[in-house]
């Protein structure tokens, strides 16, 4: 395999370019809307110059990877803080030139209008970079794109004298021309460019108005992406890192479906090989893994050269990155031309045809651990939460599902009548279910941290987010717990100094504009101060109260009153906390009253499932309480006794007082 050159400038750096954000923030919305918005996510896309080559330079059936381009968009590093004005400057720049190359294209008629707009997009990639010196040769990161490397040309020569291009390929010489155009004031009445112009069979006005157009476009697009000349700044560093925070929860969600497309271990690595090249620019890699004799060899789940099949790697070989990454459990680097490195490593590079080395372990199907080798990789793609998430995903998918336990055959043959269709749902699918439930929790947190960054120090809404964040966490708990193996009892769950008022009041200010106000229902608390915390857990308290909350009001259809009552009380000679839950609904039939507790098919239609009231028992009772009901043609009680100190084995780990 030909070695490539040590200077060359490889796909890796590219994905360490900044892009625009507002290009970006566009490139995703389009993207969520499938694929009538296709026309309109190329044509935003375009508009960045690393964007456009970095997807430009991706496999032909990369645009059908949806979840894997969002990934890409959301971990694509933007420019912001002090870089943002300097980034604006350049962004203008790549459009201005871009726009007059395609228009001088079209004009005279002698290049594609396409490759045009492309090469002067990207004439001055090397601006991109967040690297100090920017790398150089970015000329070479388009030799891809033709097969003659006109393109890769343009942008090497772009800033040349127009004398030197006199006999250039059409392309070469329109690029040079328009950034001459661009950057130069007057340039049109240059001899250089006058005569530049005529070789085009272009006249020096036709110049002033294509120039003039192209300065028009530049100003809208700039308009449209927030690329003026003063960027409006941040809201702060504390924004900035919560925006990276929610981004990199969303590329991970966005990585996860990825990766949830694989049927079976070969398109598991197939879709990380799309992963590698996407998002971190490793068009080269390979996989090894334990032998039969202990040793790393190479497995054939990532292809590569055949050659690295003769190399068998001791795992104790201190001095093969290989090794160490295996040992270690984390990346591990190798640059050739080590003059202390393993030979071993020298031979996978120069087989891979790549310079540098990254090497980090990765568990496999069969429950064997491997090592992932990319080439070319950047030295810092070891910290990157993006590169973490990425393996992580692929992990898990490796991971085989659950097999279902055959049930035992009965002893003797039994005679039954036909059962009924079943409605049961397979662990499988509850365990799929659960795991993509997670997944825009996550990202609602992660939002509601950046409303809570971006709205200030207002404390009545830093209260109502701290709410809605509490219940995003219980939801997450409750979708959590669906996977326990029933077999088994869950483990006892750490008990909370608990402030029973503090829980109704939270739940009350929680609704009010959710259920309450909207079914014409006032409410009135009367706590007692003198109750004390009460050990328990808060999640379980408050499932019970918004069930009993929610029943009350779906029985007064009209409206009503409802009343949340705290109070002590002496029972049977123990102390408890009663909390009282009365509505002014028209009371019970006396058939539904009899079985108000026992599982029923609810009648209410919707979503309901006439499980609230038996669910709302069974937590009652794990907290050692009890759940009561009186109901009178004027209304519904509902009492909750809780004993003020609990009978359990749960450690109590933590003791808070109010909201919490």
């Amino acid at each position: 395999m030909q070695e490539l050159s040590h200077n060359s400038l490889k796909k890796s750096a590219l994905t360490a370019c900044l892009c625009a954000p507002g290009v970006v923030a566009e490139a995703l919305e389009q993207l969520m809307r499938g694929d009538a918005a296709q026309a309109e996510f190329i044509a935003c896309v375009r508009c960045d110059p690393v964007l456009a080559l970095r997807l430009r330079l991706q496999p032909v059936d990369f645009s059908l990877q949806q979840d894997l381009l969002r990934a890409l968009l959301l971990a694509a590093p933007v420019a912001s803080g002090a870089a943002q004005a300097g980034y604006a400057a350049h962004w203008r720049q790549s459009i201005g030139v871009a726009h007059l190359a395609q228009a001088l294209a079209v004009r005279a008629g002698v290049a594609d209008a396409g490759a045009a707009w492309t090469a002067g997009l990207a004439h001055n990639l090397a601006d991109y970079s967040d690297a100090a010196p920017p790398p150089a040769h970015t000329a070479d990161w388009l030799a891809e794109l033709d097969a003659d490397g006109w393109l890769a040309d343009a942008v090497r020569y772009h800033a040349e004298p127009l004398v030197r291009g006199r006999a250039a390929h059409p392309l070469v010489r329109i690029v040079q021309l328009a950034y001459q155009l661009v950057t130069r004031a007057d340039a049109v009445d240059s001899v250089d460019v006058r005569a530049a112009l005529a070789a085009l069979q272009l006249g020096a006005g036709e110049a002033v108005q294509l120039l003039g157009d192209s300065q028009t476009q530049v100003r809208q697009l700039a308009q449209r992406f927030g690329l003026i000349d003063v960027m409006a700044p941040t809201s702060g560093s504390g924004f900035e890192r919560l925006a990276r925070l929610y981004a990199a929860q969303a590329a991970q969600s966005a990585l996860h479906s990825h990766f949830r497309q694989a049927s079976g271990t070969g398109q598991v690595f197939a879709l990380l090989q799309n992963a590698l090249r996407a998002l971190f620019g490793i068009e080269r890699a390979c996989l090894f893994a334990p032998a039969g004799d202990g040793t790393l060899q190479m497995t054939q789940l990532i292809p590569a050269a055949s050659g690295l099949s003769a190399l068998a790697i001791p795992p104790d070989d201190a001095h093969s990155a290989l090794s160490r990454a295996l040992a270690r459990n984390a990346p591990q680097q190798f640059e050739r031309g080590e003059t202390d490195a393993a030979l071993v490593d020298e031979q996978i590079a120069r087989l891979l045809g790549v310079s540098r080395l990254m090497c980090q372990s990765l568990a496999l199907s069969d429950g064997r651990t491997g090592v992932l080798v990319a080439g070319d990789a950047l030295s810092s793609l070891g910290q990157s939460p993006l590169w973490r998430f990425t393996l992580a995903e692929c992990a898990e998918a490796l991971v085989p599902l659950p097999l279902a336990m055959p049930s035992p055959e009965p002893a003797a043959p039994i005679q039954v009548a036909p059962a009924a269709p079943s409605d049961d749902i397979s662990r499988d699918r509850v365990r799929r279910a659960v795991h993509e439930v997670a997944n825009p929790l996550t990202i609602m947190r992660n939002y509601v941290n950046l409303l809570s960054d971006r709205l200030g120090a207002d404390s009545a809404v830093q209260r109502d987010l701290s709410i809605i964040s509490d219940e995003i966490e219980r939801v997450a708990r409750i979708v959590r717990g669906i996977t326990a193996v029933e077999e088994n009892a869950p483990p006892a769950m750490a008990l909370e100094l608990v402030s029973v008022n503090s829980v109704v009041s939270e739940l009350v200010r929680m609704a009010l504009g959710t259920l309450f106000a909207p079914n014409k229902v006032n409410v009135q608390i009367d706590l007692n101060p003198d109750v004390p915390p009460l050990p328990l857990q808060k999640d379980l308290l408050k499932q019970v109260l918004f069930n009993l909350a929610k029943n009350a009001v779906e029985a007064m259809h009209a409206g009503g009153h409802l009343k949340f009552t705290t109070r002590l009380a002496d029972v049977d000679g123990l102390r408890q906390v009663e909390i009282e839950v009365a509505d002014t609904g028209p009371g019970l039939p006396p058939a539904v009253a009899s079985h108000l507790f026992e599982p029923v098919v609810s009648e209410k239609g919707g979503d309901h499932a006439g499980l609230g009231l038996t669910i709302s028992r069974s937590l009652v009772e794990r907290m050692s309480g009890h759940l009561s009901c009186t109901s009178t043609p004027q209304g519904t009680h509902f009492l909750i006794r809780l004993p003020t100190l609990q009978n359990s084995e749960a450690p109590l780990t933590t003791t808070r007082y109010g909201s919490m």
